[in-house]
C-alpha cells in the first residue's frame, strides 16, 4: 500500500467538533463585553463632538453648541449673525441601549474665545455602568471621568 497523506472525514469532524465546542463556550463572553464597549464608544463619540464645536468655535469667531435630544442623538450647531442655529453635520445617534443625562439642559455652548457653558454629561449602559463628561465652563475643557 502507498504512503497516502491526506486527512480523514473522522478527523475533520473532530477538528470542528472542538471549534464549534469553543464558538459556544466563547459567545457569552463576548455578550458581556459588549454593552461596556458600546458605552466607551458613546463617550469618544460625544467628547470628540465637544472638542470639535470648541475648536470650531474658535477658528470661526463663532457661538458653536452641542445639541442633545432625548433619547440618544446629538448634533453640532452653530449660531449665525441672524442668532438662528444651524446644523452642521448630521446628527448623531449613540450605540443602542446607551442613555445620557445632563446638567446642563439640552445644549452646551463654546464660545469663541474657548470658553464654554459647563456641566456634566452622565452616560449609562444596561447594565449600570456609566462613564461622565466634564465640560468646565471657564476655560472649555473637556474631562472623562
Amino acid at each position: 500500500m502507498k504512503n497516502q497523506k491526506g486527512v480523514t472525514l473522522i478527523e475533520l469532524i473532530i477538528v470542528f467538533v472542538i471549534i464549534a465546542i469553543g464558538a459556544v463556550l466563547t459567545v457569552p463572553s463576548i455578550n458581556a463585553w459588549v454593552p461596556n464597549y458600546r458605552l466607551k464608544s458613546a463617550t469618544r463619540d460625544i467628547v470628540s463632538a465637544l472638542r470639535t464645536a470648541q475648536m470650531k468655535a474658535v477658528a470661526n469667531n463663532l457661538t458653536y453648541r452641542v445639541s442633545f435630544t432625548q433619547p440618544n442623538s446629538f448634533v453640532i450647531q452653530y449660531q449665525t449673525t441672524s442668532g438662528s442655529w444651524v446644523d452642521d453635520c448630521e446628527t448623531q445617534t449613540l450605540p443602542s441601549g446607551i442613555q445620557f443625562n445632563t446638567t446642563f439642559g439640552n445644549t452646551i455652548n463654546f464660545l469663541p474665545n474657548s470658553t464654554s457653558t459647563g456641566g456634566n454629561i452622565i452616560l449609562t449602559n444596561p447594565k449600570g455602568s456609566t462613564k461622565t463628561i466634564q465640560i468646565l465652563g471657564s476655560t472649555g475643557r473637556i474631562k472623562i471621568g
